[in-house]
């Protein structure tokens, strides 16, 4: 028998639960509220204190000591993938891939319609006039393995993770692509791997491939740590012109004024 506080006499009650070992109780009214009283993490409650809560399982859940539930739970598995994972888990998947690249004797496996979606240089490439459109394998000589996986993983992910010494070769790979959100990236990565050591060769580098931003980010590198850049191999190696080019520009700015 469960003794019902005065305060219910005027509720209509629909649900009441108690839980002996706890020394707590509940009660949940025909308007939906839930009330609970008794021992309540040490303290004890004497009148029903209304909670948030919208069942009463969760009343002894939440404050019965230890936390029990007589309900059994269910925790619904979300087994679907979305877009996106979808297509990074198919990245170099043999099983569905209907193209494979062959770069420095490894395969790379992937989707034409990827590709193509993702890619205007691929899409004009699979165009029915193109020999490529026809091929199984293609060769791959311009670039190396790890540059080119970045680059086919990029379409599939929109992500890049090189190291800054391979993110050089990926933006000279993106210029020739015109991949323009490829070039941005990789000068973030080039930006955050700067170094005393790299950063003549980083600079060269964005001149080449037309990285105006990240030129110039380059530039003023060097030009804060010029004692420490001029006395690096990658500064007196530079070709003529380049180091001609910079020391006129580092010239202007003042860097070499007393």
């Amino acid at each position: 028998m469960f003794s019902l506080p005065f305060l219910f006499s005027c509720l209509w009650v629909i649900e009441i639960a108690a839980c002996h070992s706890a020394h707590t109780s509940a009660a949940k009214t025909q308007g939906g509220h839930v009330y609970m009283w008794g021992h309540c993490r040490g303290q004890s409650v004497t009148l029903p204190h209304l909670t948030h809560f919208s069942s009463t399982d969760d009343v002894f859940a939440c404050f019965a000591t230890p936390a029990v539930t007589w309900r059994l739970l269910s925790i619904e598995h979300e087994d679907f993938l979305t877009v996106a994972e979808s297509l990074k888990k198919e990245f170099d998947s043999p099983e569905t891939a209907d193209l494979k690249f062959r770069i420095d004797g490894k395969y790379i496996h992937v989707h034409k319609a990827v590709l193509k979606i993702r890619c205007e240089h691929f899409r004009s490439m699979f165009q029915s006039y193109w020999n490529e459109d026809m091929k199984e394998v293609i060769e791959i000589d311009q670039f190396s393995y790890p540059v080119y996986r970045a680059f086919l993983q990029y379409l599939y992910t929109d992500t890049v993770d090189l190291p800054p010494e391979d993110a050089i070769g990926l933006l000279d790979l993106a210029t020739s692509y015109c991949e323009n959100r490829l070039k941005k990236l990789c000068q973030h990565i080039i930006k955050r791997g700067i170094t005393v050591e790299n950063a003549f060769s980083l600079f060269s580098a964005a001149v080449r491939y037309d990285a105006e931003d990240l030129e110039e980010f380059c530039f003023k590198f060097c030009i804060n740590h010029l004692t420490e850049v001029t006395q690096t191999a990658a500064f007196w190696q530079m070709d003529g012109p380049l180091l001609k080019e910079f020391i006129a520009k580092a010239s202007k700015c003042g860097a070499f004024k007393n």
